[in-house]
This record gives structure tokens, C-alpha cells and sequence, in this order.
């Protein structure tokens, strides 16, 4: 994996210390794992993936496939048929099934204050994509 770490760091044109600080591990973690003397945990590893949400996870665990997953952004993707709408959850369905009716996107909407004067000041969490083969991403601000 050590390999794959350099590869990565390469390819992004960062330093082993960048991705300690942007991962939130202590620098010499990741000089023992690219020394050999360590092997990267999972949390580690979930870390990377997290950083780099295009980092195709079984490239990285085990050196099969490409290094980056390339899919379909949301819109571009072909919406699942009504076959397959039956494997989904009656959550996922309806989440589906508004994606279908709402095809457009929809402005985004203005929070206004309320009477008090106070904003409400509501914060993205987090997004979570569904794709029609069973996997998701989930993007964190």
C-alpha cells in the first residue's frame, strides 16, 4: 500500500507532511507506513478516502482497478427504471421518485429572519449521493 501512498501523493503533487496535516494524523505516521515500519490502519485509510472522495477505495486497499473512480456526475447519470426502483427502500424510492418529478433544479431558497430578529442560521450537514448500484458518497463541508 506503501506504493499506492506515494503514488497518490505523486499524482496530487503533495508532500507526506501536506497529507498528515490535511488527514489529521501525526506526521510520523505516515513516515513509518511509508517506511515499511507500520501498516496503515483503517482509520488511516478511511481518513484518505474521506480527503479524496474520487480515490477509488479497492485501488487504494488492494492495487486493482484505476486510482480514481470516474463516474457520472448526478444529472448526467440515467435514473434507475421502474424495475429497479423495486430493490430500493421506500425511502430511497421516494427520494428517487422526487429526483423523477423534479428534473430541474430548483433555486435555492433565501432563509429570512424571523420576527424576533434572529436569523436562522441552518448549516449543510452533510450530502449524501445514492447510485443505482448500491454505493453512495457522502461530502461533508
Amino acid at each position: 500500500m506503501k506504493e499506492r501512498i506515494l503514488a497518490l501523493l505523486k499524482d496530487k503533487q503533495i508532500s507526506a507532511t501536506k497529507l498528515a496535516d490535511m488527514i489529521d494524523v501525526q506526521r510520523s505516521s505516515i513516515s513509518h507506513i511509508l517506511s515499511g515500519r507500520n501498516k496503515p490502519s483503517f482509520d488511516f485509510i478511511e481518513k484518505i478516502l474521506i480527503a479524496y472522495p474520487d480515490l477509488n477505495a479497492q485501488w487504494l486497499i488492494t492495487g486493482k482497478g484505476e486510482m480514481y473512480i470516474h463516474q457520472k456526475t448526478l444529472f448526467d447519470q440515467d435514473f434507475q427504471s421502474s424495475e429497479e426502483n423495486k430493490k430500493l427502500t421506500s425511502r430511497e424510492s421516494h427520494i428517487h421518485n422526487t429526483m423523477d418529478d423534479n428534473m430541474e433544479l430548483k433555486k435555492s431558497e433565501t432563509v429570512k429572519p424571523n420576527m424576533t430578529g434572529n436569523e436562522n442560521k441552518q448549516k449543510i450537514e452533510r450530502i449524501v449521493i445514492f447510485y443505482n448500484d448500491g454505493k453512495f458518497k457522502e461530502y461533508k463541508p
